[in-house]
């Protein structure tokens, strides 16, 4: 153990050695920043990085060659957020910043909600639990819904966005990209799906199902197990519907209690869920940016370069920052085949300034970035 203390304590005199010189090179990354705060020159420099780190493999063994660069990228990436630190708080051409630091805190008027579907959907549930006072209007599509938002015929729209079971509802979040819309809250609530049928319809009568495909997907153990054929819905409420119009003992709804009570079905069997725990995120977008005092949550669309490592760039930023990430998704992006969006989500309490810095980042260094909002995640009964 004497041999090992005294490895222990040489690599100790190491480490004293490089954070001394990291704070001296941390120095040195604020003098360039002021530099370029008066040239308005860029902080990241990609040419530069490569040549640094092509001297850096040069100046070692070839079997540290890759160790090095990685430490030297870390290194540069640190060096830039120190350069940000000190460019923010005077870069007033910043356009989100502004837009966030302006955002108003009270959420907007909620006379007029839209929700995709019809009277007994989950998404109307949610919303009349959301905005007990408003109005709830419905939409065929979700590209309808935030439509009407879009050209003010509604001023909220509730969309559900994911599910424990079945995922992410990839669509709302194109919509979103597609419309220009900020979520300003979300919701979490519990989903009980039903199997509803006719009156005087049994369980043993059953031969298809109907519904939303993430509802099939939902009960996807139950329709296996009973040897179910399914048909796809727009909604379950709307497959209520259908069930309702069809009188037919062998056609059945997968949909809320709710949605079978208000088209005249009967409950066939209560539960259908392959879960006890299947609970739906809902979100409501709006118009215009608001970030309401409890706001713990923050939602992006990014695009990276093409290059290695460069979504992982983006985690480190975060996580140098001490900013969790909460969820993270890729969809391709259509106009350019094999390159993909990332919707990624982070914890933060509302403006804090480590977030406002990796946001600041991450503006200035990929290109493409659009944010999503600034909100707050509540649970409904």
């Amino acid at each position: 153990m004497d041999a090992l203390d005294e490895l222990r304590d040489r690599i100790s005199g190491l480490d004293e050695r490089i954070l001394r010189l990291f704070e001296e090179r941390m120095e040195a990354a604020a003098s360039v920043a002021e530099t370029k705060a008066l040239s308005r020159a860029p902080v990241f420099d990609g040419d530069r990085e490569r040549k640094v780190v092509e001297r850096g493999r040069a100046r070692v063994p070839e079997a540290l060659g890759q160790s090095a660069e990685s430490l030297l990228r870390a290194l540069m990436r640190l060096s830039r957020e120190r350069q940000y630190e000190t460019l923010m708080p005077i870069d007033f051409l910043w356009d989100l910043g502004r837009r966030i630091q302006a955002a108003p805190a009270a959420p907007p008027a909620a006379a007029r909600v839209v929700v995709q579907g019809s009277r007994g959907a989950y998404t109307a549930q949610a919303a009349a639990a959301l905005y007990a006072d408003a109005e709830i209007v419905h939409a065929a599509t979700w590209d309808a819904a935030c439509l009407q938002v879009v050209s003010a015929d509604a001023d909220l729209a509730v969309l559900p966005l994911e599910n424990t079971t079945a995922g992410t509802v990839n669509d709302v979040y194109d919509l979103l990209l597609k419309h220009g819309l900020h979520i300003v809250r979300s919701a979490t609530s519990s989903i009980r799906h039903c199997l509803a049928g006719p009156s005087g319809a049994r369980p043993e009568d059953v031969r298809t199902v109907v519904s939303h495909p993430q509802a099939l997907s939902q009960c996807a153990g139950a329709i296996r197990r009973n040897g179910w054929a399914t048909r796809v819905s727009d909604n379950t409420a709307f497959a209520a519907a259908e069930v309702a119009a069809a009188k037919d003992p062998s056609l059945a709804a997968i949909s809320s209690r709710e949605a079978a009570a208000v088209h005249g079905l009967a409950v066939l069997i209560p539960d259908v869920s392959d879960t006890d725990c299947n609970q739906t995120r809902f979100v409501v977008v709006s118009r215009t940016l608001t970030i309401a005092p409890d706001a713990d949550r923050v939602g992006l669309v990014l695009k990276t370069p093409h290059t290695s490592g460069s979504l992982s760039g983006v985690l480190e930023v975060l996580a140098d920052r001490g900013l969790n990430l909460a969820k993270i998704l890729s969809r391709p992006v259509p106009e350019r085949p094999w390159e993909y969006r990332f919707y990624l989500d982070f914890q933060s309490p509302p403006r804090d300034p480590r977030a406002m810095l990796a946001l600041y980042q991450l503006d200035q260094e990929l290109p493409f970035l659009r944010f999503l909002g600034w909100y707050s995640e509540v649970a409904l009964p």
